[in-house]
């Protein structure tokens, strides 16, 4: 082999054996329209070894930023027992965030573009979760983290009947969005069950006092542990001096402390 052709081979070797990150594009049948989808294992990945599977919306803006360390600076320290699965609107994200991740009434006309979480739902149920465990079966379970309007969809998912998450992380969840539909979605499920089978873990600043999240959190966190659903672990963290965004870098450094 010619140096030339030697170097190139030890270089491509060298990549594939440190890469620990996937990226795909990949098209709903659900949501009919297509997302990025970033996978990042860890160094040393077995396939003979469990990991958490660790999801997360908004996979192109400043929270992912951190998890995957765009900057040095200002990067997450992932541990080895998790593997990243996040997703990334294409286009428009803050029509397509308000499309996905917040919830409607069902029994009334949804908007094309505006309350749709349930067919989110039903995209990561039917094809994103199934399409990653056929390549990755071997996890110790599934965990959700999401801000802001992300984290409203962590909450929703919590609520469904098949229970997709082990452990949900919503940070600064918009509770408030739609008129409080989650709230009216808690409400109708506390008519029909006395078992909420959930660990769930909500992080919001002590200044989100004026976007409104602060208090509308409060007031979920207070009915949902209000209501003693048998099964259900739920704890509330207030950190005092964050705000919206600021908030997003000491809750994933407790979130993944917590996954070690």
């Amino acid at each position: 082999m010619k140096l030339s052709g030697l170097l190139v081979f030890l270089l491509i070797h060298t990549i594939c054996l440190s890469q620990t990150t996937r990226i795909d594009t990949v098209y709903s049948t659900q949501v009919k329209d297509k997302f990025v989808i970033t996978v990042r294992k860890p160094a040393g990945y077995s396939d003979t070894k469990k990991y958490h599977h660790v999801y997360m919306t908004d996979g192109s803006l400043g929270i992912a930023d951190y998890v995957f360390g765009k900057e040095k600076s200002w990067a997450a320290t992932i541990p080895n027992s998790c593997v990243i699965i996040a997703i990334s609107h294409i286009g428009d994200w803050e029509e397509k965030r308000r499309r996905d991740f917040i919830p409607s009434d069902i029994t009334k006309n949804v908007e094309a573009n505006f309350g749709n979480a349930n067919t989110f739902y039903q995209f990561m149920k039917k094809e994103l979760i199934p399409r990653i465990e056929k390549s990755m079966p071997n996890k110790k379970g599934r965990a959700f983290i999401g801000h802001s309007f992300g984290g409203l969809f962590c909450l929703y998912t919590l609520l469904q009947e098949d229970k997709l998450f082990d452990k949900h992380f919503a940070i600064s969840p918009s509770v408030w969005a739609n008129y409080n539909e989650l709230d009216k979605i808690e409400a109708q499920y506390a008519k029909n069950h006395k078992a909420l089978k959930a660990d769930i873990t909500i992080y919001v600043g002590g200044l989100e006092f004026l976007n409104k999240v602060l208090y509308s959190t409060r007031n979920f966190y207070n009915t949902v542990s209000g209501r003693k659903y048998t099964g259900c672990w739920i704890r509330k963290n207030e950190i005092g001096n964050a705000n919206h965004f600021s908030i997003r870098k000491p809750a994933i450094d407790r979130i993944f402390e917590s996954l070690k």
